[in-house]
C-alpha cells in the first residue's frame, strides 16, 4: 500500500453485536468501500468513528503512514468529506450552502469562482442559479447540493451515509459514475443493492465471528 493509503484495523464502535466481526480495510485511492447490514446493526456509527465523531471501543485508524489519534483529529477532519445521511445545507442560498466551509474558515483553499460553482452543479444535474433559495429545492437536490459542495472542497477521503437514501435512480448513476473518475477513498453506509455492487469492497455488518 502507498504512503496515503487509508489502514483501518479491527475496528469496533462499540454499537455493533458483539458477534459481528471488526472492520479491516486497506484501501488505496480509487477504492470505494460499502459497509451494509441489517437497520440497527450500527453501521452508522461505525462510519462516526471513521469520521472522528466517535470514540472507537477498539481498533485504529491510519492515514498517509501515521495513526489518526485525538491530537491528529483537526488535521484528519481536513482530510475528509463527511456527509451524513441528513445533507447539511447552512446557509439560505445555493451559494451560501456552498460557500460554508470557506464562509465558517474550515478550509485553506481558495475560494472558488462562479464558474467552477455553476460547473459542479451541472456535474450533478442541478440546473440552478447560484441564488436559488435552499427551500425550494426537493430532499433529492439538496442530497445532491452537498456533493457538490464535497467536490469543491475535493478532499482525498470521502465518508458517506445513504448517500443515494434521497435519489433517485438516474441522480445515483451519475453519482456512482462522478465518483468513479475522481481520485478518492470512498467509504459509505448503503442499503441500496445498486450502490453496494458498484463498491469495489463489502462489509457486511451482519456477519458474525
Amino acid at each position: 500500500m502507498t504512503a496515503d493509503s487509508l489502514i483501518i484495523t479491527t475496528l469496533r464502535s462499540g454499537y455493533e453485536s458483539q458477534s459481528s466481526t471488526a472492520l479491516d480495510a486497506s484501501l488505496a485511492r480509487g477504492e470505494h468501500l460499502v459497509i451494509h447490514g441489517p437497520s440497527g446493526c450500527g453501521k452508522s456509527s461505525l462510519l462516526k468513528v471513521i469520521c472522528g465523531l466517535l470514540p472507537p471501543s477498539k481498533g485504529s485508524i491510519e492515514w498517509e503512514a501515521g495513526k489518526v489519534t485525538v491530537e491528529s483529529l483537526p488535521r484528519w477532519r481536513n482530510q475528509i468529506n463527511y456527509l451524513p445521511q441528513e445533507a447539511v445545507m447552512g446557509g439560505e442560498t445555493i451559494e451560501e450552502v456552498l460557500m460554508l466551509p470557506w464562509s465558517m474558515q474550515a478550509t485553506s483553499l481558495a475560494k472558488p469562482e462562479t464558474v467552477t460553482c455553476q460547473n459542479v452543479l451541472q456535474a450533478l444535474s442541478l440546473e440552478h442559479s447560484l441564488n436559488t433559495e435552499i427551500t425550494s429545492l426537493s430532499g433529492g437536490e439538496k442530497q445532491r447540493l452537498a456533493f457538490a459542495r464535497a467536490l469543491l472542497l475535493d478532499r482525498p477521503i470521502w465518508l458517506m451515509d445513504e448517500p443515494t437514501s434521497a435519489l433517485d435512480g438516474n441522480s445515483r448513476d451519475c453519482l456512482i459514475s462522478l465518483l468513479n473518475t475522481k481520485d478518492i477513498i470512498a467509504v459509505s453506509v448503503s442499503h441500496d443493492p445498486i450502490w453496494i455492487a458498484a463498491a469495489d469492497i463489502e462489509f457486511d455488518m451482519g456477519a458474525s465471528l
